[in-house]
């Protein structure tokens, strides 16, 4: 016969197991509040597309009802456009206006690159990299007169870069001398030539 168990506490696997039941109690706990705790995370980016959805319906809905004016033959958009016969001439005042912007407000170009441009008909979608170098109130400049000027200029990337702080007594400020690479876009329109 065996002794029956004359002690009070929990045997060494009673122990574990008490705490694997815990250990799967808080697993348990925290994948039910997993899909709360995200959702949570994506409350702001949810209202911002629920308001372009609104913003697009909006104007699909204007089409729609015509209430909107349309171009006509006298409206003057040639502004817009880059001016030049084919693609390759509007590439070359694309690249001069951006380093004439550039030098305009005080910031020197180091490279600048053709990217690669899209073209449908005789409407293209040119694209360019710049990189220029330049303090901080010359970059607010440059960045305004791109976006406010004429012929359109659209900054589809940007990326900014300050050197390394330094102690010294009289050094130049980070935002003293800022590396900075934009991404740009304009559009070309030519009519064919008989």
């Amino acid at each position: 016969m065996s002794d029956p168990v004359t002690g009070r506490g929990l045997s060494g696997r009673g122990a574990w197991g008490l705490v694997l039941l815990a250990v799967a109690l808080i697993l348990l706990a925290a994948l039910a509040a997993a899909p709360f705790v995200w959702r949570m995370s994506l409350d702001e980016s949810i209202a911002e597309r629920l308001i372009e959805q609104r913003f697009i319906e909006a104007r699909l809905k204007a089409a729609k009802t015509g209430n909107r004016p349309l171009l006509t033959a006298a409206d003057k958009i040639d502004g817009i456009f880059l001016p030049g016969a084919t693609s390759g001439i509007a590439m070359a005042e694309l690249q001069g206006l951006i380093a004439k912007l550039a030098t305009g407000n005080g910031l020197s170009v180091k490279r600048s690159q053709p990217l690669q441009e899209d073209r449908k008909g005789n409407l293209a979608v040119l694209r360019m990299e710049v990189e220029t170098e330049g303090d901080i109130a010359s970059l607010r400049d440059y960045l305004l007169a791109v976006e406010a000027g004429q012929p359109f200029l659209f900054i589809t990337g940007m990326r900014i870069t300050a050197p390394d702080a330094r102690a010294e007594e009289g050094a130049a400020l980070p935002s003293d001398k800022l590396a900075v690479a934009l991404q740009l876009e304009a559009f070309a329109w030519w009519e064919d030539k008989p």
